[in-house]
């Protein structure tokens, strides 16, 4: 069994593999990396070629095109593609903010994915898993460090990095570096509804995706 993983950065993909491991024991080999498939990011675009980075509008035109996920799905014991989005990136993608209350997060995570089955135009609906993370994907690992709820952060990046430094954590801002302080997600006790997706509603939605969705016989 194999998933395969499509999101805007290498960061992202590290907090991403690290859930689907401590959901589903899946070893890393079984999660595949669609776009983008090597140690880059949009920062050095001038340098690499254009398969080895990703951007959300990169991320929207797989969706488009859908020939990326189409081949992947098309190989037999690859079942599911996990599909990425910031949803602070959303008035970029034509999806407006909600009234900011207590169903800010689920409103916003609701138009973004139906903003993305709309790309897809009714394709592999029941292969992808929408990891929409509402605003960005660092409000999910704030809630290893802070325990308490991150889902209306308005600048999750910027208070990881000030909690994490608080705690005297160091890590890099790379994709190892995003599998270090996402670790905890590897193990499937912290997924008990009472602990760190309690404090996240769109991380909630993600794994309750990935429950129903990857199949493990």
């Amino acid at each position: 069994m194999r998933v395969g993983v499509i999101c805007e950065g290498h960061t992202d993909r590290a907090v991403i593999v690290n859930v689907l491991k401590g959901i589903k024991s899946l070893d890393s080999s079984d999660i595949i990396a669609i776009r983008p498939i090597a140690d880059y990011d949009e920062t050095d675009l001038a340098n690499i070629p254009k398969d080895q980075f990703s951007t959300w509008s990169e991320v929207k035109r797989e969706c488009e095109e859908r020939e990326k996920i189409r081949n992947f799905l098309n190989i037999e014991g690859q079942e599911n593609v996990v599909v990425h989005f910031d949803s602070c990136e959303s008035d970029d993608f034509g999806v407006g903010k909600p009234t900011k209350d207590d169903n800010y997060a689920t409103n916003l995570r609701a138009s973004v994915v139906a903003k993305m089955d709309e790309w897809l135009q009714g394709e592999f609906v029941d292969e992808i898993i929408h990891a929409v993370a509402v605003e960005e994907i660092e409000a999910w690992v704030l809630t290893i460090y802070e325990k308490k709820d991150s889902s209306n952060s308005a600048s999750p990046k910027e208070k990881l990095q000030r909690v994490l430094g608080q705690k005297d954590i160091t890590y890099n801002h790379d994709y190892n570096g995003f599998l270090k302080i996402s670790k905890a997600f590897t193990k499937l006790k912290n997924f008990k509804k009472e602990k760190y997706r309690s404090y996240n509603d769109s991380l909630n939605e993600f794994c309750t995706e990935v429950e129903e969705k990857i199949k493990i016989s």
